[in-house]
Protein backbone atom coordinates (compact mmCIF):
# COMPACT_ATOMS: atom_id res chain seq x y z
CA UNK A 1 0.00 0.00 0.00
CA UNK A 2 3.11 2.73 0.11
CA UNK A 3 3.85 2.55 -3.55
CA UNK A 4 0.11 3.63 -3.80
CA UNK A 5 -0.12 6.36 -1.18
CA UNK A 6 2.94 7.49 -2.24
CA UNK A 7 1.57 8.13 -5.87
CA UNK A 8 -1.92 9.45 -3.94
CA UNK A 9 0.56 11.82 -2.53
CA UNK A 10 2.37 12.90 -5.77
CA UNK A 11 -0.43 12.92 -7.72
CA UNK A 12 -2.34 15.48 -4.35
CA UNK A 13 1.10 17.24 -5.06
CA UNK A 14 1.32 18.15 -8.20
CA UNK A 15 -2.43 19.37 -8.43
CA UNK A 16 -1.34 21.81 -5.72
CA UNK A 17 1.95 22.61 -7.26
CA UNK A 18 0.95 23.51 -10.52
CA UNK A 19 -2.06 25.52 -9.37
CA UNK A 20 -4.98 23.49 -11.04
CA UNK A 21 -7.49 25.04 -9.44
CA UNK A 22 -6.63 28.71 -10.50
CA UNK A 23 -5.45 27.40 -14.32
CA UNK A 24 -8.46 25.59 -15.25
CA UNK A 25 -10.95 24.03 -12.27
CA UNK A 26 -12.14 27.71 -10.88
CA UNK A 27 -14.41 26.99 -14.04
CA UNK A 28 -15.09 23.53 -13.64
CA UNK A 29 -16.42 23.63 -10.11
CA UNK A 30 -18.30 20.03 -10.19
CA UNK A 31 -15.20 18.70 -11.89
CA UNK A 32 -13.20 20.26 -9.43
CA UNK A 33 -15.15 18.51 -6.54
CA UNK A 34 -15.19 15.25 -8.01
CA UNK A 35 -11.18 15.50 -8.35
CA UNK A 36 -10.97 16.46 -4.63
CA UNK A 37 -13.37 13.96 -3.26
CA UNK A 38 -11.01 11.30 -5.48
CA UNK A 39 -7.72 12.24 -3.96
CA UNK A 40 -8.83 12.49 -0.37
CA UNK A 41 -11.16 9.20 -0.72
CA UNK A 42 -8.08 7.81 -2.34
CA UNK A 43 -5.84 9.14 0.99
CA UNK A 44 -8.69 7.26 3.38
CA UNK A 45 -8.92 4.59 1.64
CA UNK A 46 -4.99 4.06 1.93
CA UNK A 47 -4.78 4.86 5.81
CA UNK A 48 -7.58 1.94 6.04
CA UNK A 49 -5.65 -0.45 4.10
CA UNK A 50 -2.76 0.01 5.48
CA UNK A 51 -4.00 -0.14 9.00
CA UNK A 52 -5.49 -3.98 7.68
CA UNK A 53 -2.01 -4.77 6.56
CA UNK A 54 -0.55 -3.96 9.66
CA UNK A 55 -3.03 -5.76 12.12
CA UNK A 56 -4.80 -8.46 10.19
CA UNK A 57 -7.98 -10.06 9.94
CA UNK A 58 -7.99 -10.55 14.07
CA UNK A 59 -8.96 -13.17 16.47
CA UNK A 60 -12.70 -12.38 17.93
CA UNK A 61 -15.14 -13.66 14.80
CA UNK A 62 -16.93 -10.29 14.81
CA UNK A 63 -13.84 -8.38 14.59
CA UNK A 64 -13.22 -10.78 11.37
CA UNK A 65 -16.35 -9.85 10.02
CA UNK A 66 -15.98 -5.95 10.79
CA UNK A 67 -12.75 -5.80 9.14
CA UNK A 68 -13.10 -8.21 6.28
CA UNK A 69 -16.28 -5.85 5.30
CA UNK A 70 -14.29 -3.12 5.81
CA UNK A 71 -11.34 -4.33 3.62
CA UNK A 72 -13.40 -4.96 0.83
CA UNK A 73 -15.43 -1.61 1.08
CA UNK A 74 -12.15 0.12 0.96
CA UNK A 75 -10.92 -1.58 -2.08
CA UNK A 76 -13.87 -0.18 -3.89
CA UNK A 77 -13.92 2.95 -2.74
CA UNK A 78 -10.24 2.90 -3.56
CA UNK A 79 -10.97 2.09 -7.21
CA UNK A 80 -13.98 4.27 -7.50
CA UNK A 81 -11.50 7.51 -6.63
CA UNK A 82 -8.89 5.97 -8.94
CA UNK A 83 -11.36 5.71 -11.69
CA UNK A 84 -12.21 8.95 -11.20
CA UNK A 85 -8.73 10.39 -11.61
CA UNK A 86 -8.45 8.66 -14.07
CA UNK A 87 -11.16 9.57 -15.94
CA UNK A 88 -10.14 13.67 -15.05
CA UNK A 89 -7.17 13.64 -16.07
CA UNK A 90 -6.83 10.61 -18.92
CA UNK A 91 -9.63 11.83 -20.50
CA UNK A 92 -12.14 8.46 -21.10
CA UNK A 93 -12.87 5.69 -18.26
CA UNK A 94 -10.57 3.39 -17.18
CA UNK A 95 -10.61 0.11 -18.92
CA UNK A 96 -9.24 -2.91 -17.40
CA UNK A 97 -8.38 -6.80 -18.61
CA UNK A 98 -11.47 -9.42 -18.31
CA UNK A 99 -9.05 -11.45 -16.36
CA UNK A 100 -7.68 -8.41 -13.98
CA UNK A 101 -7.53 -8.32 -9.90
CA UNK A 102 -9.05 -5.72 -10.23
CA UNK A 103 -12.22 -6.77 -11.88
CA UNK A 104 -12.17 -10.02 -9.35
CA UNK A 105 -11.70 -8.33 -6.31
CA UNK A 106 -14.47 -5.97 -7.06
CA UNK A 107 -16.72 -9.01 -8.01
CA UNK A 108 -15.44 -10.42 -4.48
CA UNK A 109 -17.02 -8.08 -2.63
CA UNK A 110 -20.35 -7.25 -4.29
CA UNK A 111 -20.92 -10.93 -3.96
CA UNK A 112 -19.52 -11.35 -0.24
CA UNK A 113 -20.52 -8.34 1.27
CA UNK A 114 -22.20 -6.06 -1.25
CA UNK A 115 -24.92 -8.18 -1.93
CA UNK A 116 -24.72 -12.04 -0.56
CA UNK A 117 -28.51 -12.46 -0.28
CA UNK A 118 -29.04 -11.59 -4.21
CA UNK A 119 -26.40 -11.51 -6.87
CA UNK A 120 -27.26 -10.86 -9.98
CA UNK A 121 -30.48 -8.87 -11.08
CA UNK A 122 -32.38 -12.08 -11.15
CA UNK A 123 -31.07 -12.54 -7.48
CA UNK A 124 -29.80 -16.24 -8.63
CA UNK A 125 -26.59 -16.51 -6.19
CA UNK A 126 -26.52 -16.13 -2.78
CA UNK A 127 -23.26 -16.86 -0.58
CA UNK A 128 -22.02 -16.97 2.96
CA UNK A 129 -18.39 -16.70 3.95
CA UNK A 130 -17.59 -20.11 6.07
CA UNK A 131 -16.79 -18.51 10.12
CA UNK A 132 -14.33 -21.39 10.45
CA UNK A 133 -12.46 -20.78 7.16
CA UNK A 134 -12.05 -17.13 7.90
CA UNK A 135 -8.18 -15.66 7.91
CA UNK A 136 -6.20 -12.56 7.14
CA UNK A 137 -5.00 -14.66 4.46
CA UNK A 138 -7.69 -16.74 2.99
CA UNK A 139 -11.27 -18.14 3.72
CA UNK A 140 -14.35 -20.29 2.13
CA UNK A 141 -17.18 -19.10 0.62
CA UNK A 142 -20.54 -21.40 -0.11
CA UNK A 143 -22.37 -20.28 -3.08
CA UNK A 144 -26.06 -21.10 -4.05
CA UNK A 145 -26.92 -20.80 -7.16
CA UNK A 146 -30.77 -21.01 -7.87
CA UNK A 147 -30.39 -20.74 -11.59
CA UNK A 148 -28.62 -24.57 -11.54
CA UNK A 149 -30.54 -25.66 -8.16
CA UNK A 150 -26.97 -26.51 -6.43
CA UNK A 151 -24.14 -25.35 -3.99
CA UNK A 152 -20.97 -25.24 -4.33
CA UNK A 153 -17.84 -24.14 -2.18
CA UNK A 154 -15.08 -21.91 -3.34
CA UNK A 155 -11.90 -21.33 -1.90
CA UNK A 156 -10.47 -17.97 -1.93
CA UNK A 157 -6.90 -16.97 -1.63
CA UNK A 158 -7.12 -12.84 -0.52
CA UNK A 159 -3.72 -12.37 -0.03
CA UNK A 160 -2.58 -13.32 -3.45
CA UNK A 161 -5.67 -11.28 -4.54
CA UNK A 162 -5.08 -8.38 -3.14
CA UNK A 163 -1.57 -8.27 -4.10
CA UNK A 164 -2.42 -8.50 -7.62
CA UNK A 165 -4.96 -5.60 -6.93
CA UNK A 166 -2.15 -3.58 -5.37
CA UNK A 167 -0.12 -4.05 -8.31
CA UNK A 168 -2.91 -3.06 -11.04
CA UNK A 169 -3.74 0.10 -8.79
CA UNK A 170 -0.32 1.45 -9.14
CA UNK A 171 0.44 0.44 -12.68
CA UNK A 172 -3.50 3.20 -13.27
CA UNK A 173 -1.93 5.55 -10.71
CA UNK A 174 1.17 6.08 -12.55
CA UNK A 175 -0.73 6.54 -15.78
CA UNK A 176 -2.96 9.36 -14.23
CA UNK A 177 0.32 10.63 -12.89
CA UNK A 178 2.15 11.03 -16.32
CA UNK A 179 -1.18 12.55 -17.65
CA UNK A 180 -1.90 14.96 -14.95
CA UNK A 181 1.65 16.85 -17.63
CA UNK A 182 -0.64 16.48 -20.50
CA UNK A 183 -3.95 17.78 -18.89
CA UNK A 184 -1.76 20.79 -17.48
CA UNK A 185 0.24 21.41 -21.28
CA UNK A 186 -3.33 21.24 -22.69
CA UNK A 187 -5.21 23.83 -20.04
CA UNK A 188 -2.55 25.77 -20.47
CA UNK A 189 -3.04 26.19 -24.21
CA UNK A 190 -6.78 26.72 -23.64
CA UNK A 191 -5.92 29.72 -21.30
CA UNK A 192 -3.90 31.14 -24.12
CA UNK A 193 -6.16 31.28 -26.61
CA UNK A 194 -9.21 32.63 -24.53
Amino acid sequence: MKQISDLEQRIRDYVNNANLYENHFKNHLDEWMALCVAMDTLEDSCQALEYYEDSGIGNEIGEKYLKLYGLLQAIFLQQDSICQLYLIFQGECLQLDTDSAWKKIRALRNLTVGHPIERNKAGTKRCFISQVSLSTHDFQLQIWDKNKGQAKSEDVDLKSLYEAYKSEAVKHLEKIHQAQIGFLKKVESKNKKN
